[in-house]
């Protein structure tokens, strides 16, 4: 058996939560449509769209033929209720069938036609039982998919590499390794971060999966080719890559959310995966899970790559924020 034969046979599961997104939906389905890579299964959830989001859903799904699927999961489950973006990913994530890697998507971006290809070959380079996270470079673009920019090159990091990354950090950046439109996991890792029990509706989904990529030393792949274009418009749910100023505001405004996804992930995290992680990890946890303000303002390692960051990070900690 070749290579191109053995990659076609490994089932790549894309899901989908729409809501309200009639305005840009058809592009990303058409970019969906045209990947090259023939094995992969569509499994769609929509959180309670009022607009004609369901129709255009469905004139799709014939659309999906041969060895790929579009599943429609309200059809099967009769749940058409909405369940805020984080928790309608989850609740289709326990209604998946195994596969070899599983990948969340945005409903308003679009996607070169050859981002399940190479995030598929760059996953298979590594042993099955090795969690393993790819993310991809992109564009950014405004509402009309004008691009502003790309994000800067990065680094790979394998396994043993990881060994040294400080989970204190990981999880206090939040999207450390991306947002959630541009990763891509293997089974191994789906199992840690969706199998284990139940997260916290407030915490982000795409953040939790980079947590758990960390903390069991998994290889971080980093796929410096742009392989989508990242819309970002007035509707816009996440703050994705702000920086500067923009950054700052969307901290203010969403002081609550981010902070939540913060304190609740850690605490989710200590009671899924907190015996099982490293003296060093594990101590983090049970500081950070625990009310000691003053120990936690003290941790001797830092939080955050920049200063500023890093004092309103400890001040928020005063403030019983985190």
């Amino acid at each position: 058996m070749n290579r191109q034969t053995d990659l076609t046979m490994k089932k790549a599961n894309i899901i989908i939560s729409t809501y309200n997104g009639a305005r840009y939906l058809p592009a990303l389905l058409d970019s969906l449509c045209a990947q090259t890579y023939p094995s992969i299964d569509f499994y769609v959830r929509d959180d309670g769209s009022k607009d004609n989001t369901i129709d255009i859903l469905r004139e799709y799904q014939a659309k999906f033929t041969g060895e790929r699927r579009f599943l429609l999961v309200n059809e099967a489950d009769g749940d058409w209720t909405n369940k805020g973006a984080h928790e309608s990913y989850r609740s289709v994530f326990r209604r998946l069938e195994p596969a070899f890697c599983y990948m969340i998507c945005d409903q308003d971006d679009v996607w070169e036609p050859r981002k399940v290809q190479r995030a598929v070959e760059a996953i298979s380079r590594y042993p099955a039982n090795t969690p393993v996270l790819y993310v991809h470079n992109y564009f950014l673009c405004d509402g009309q998919l004008h691009v502003k920019s790309k994000l800067p090159d990065r680094h790979s990091i394998t396994p043993s590499e990881m060994t040294a990354v400080s989970l204190s950090k990981v999880i206090m950046t939040g999207t450390w390794a991306g947002v959630g439109m541009s990763q891509v996991f293997n089974h191994t890792l789906k199992q840690l971060a969706y199998d284990r029990g139940d997260i916290t509706p407030s915490v982000a989904t795409d953040c939790f999966v980079a947590w758990v990529a960390a903390g069991f030393n998994g290889a971080l792949i980093y796929d410096n080719e742009p392989l989508a274009w990242y819309r970002r418009h007035e509707g816009t749910y996440s703050s994705g890559d702000a920086t500067g100023l923009a950054r700052y505001r969307d901290w203010l405004k969403h002081m609550d959310r981010h902070c939540k996804n913060i304190t609740n992930g850690i605490h989710d995290y200590h009671i899924l995966y907190g015996s099982d992680l490293s003296a060093d990890r594990k101590a983090f946890l049970e500081l950070f899970d625990s009310g000691r303000r003053l120990g936690k303002f003290f941790y001797p390692r830092r939080l955050r790559d920049s200063l500023a960051e890093e004092i309103a990070f400890r001040l928020l900690i005063l403030a019983g924020k985190i």
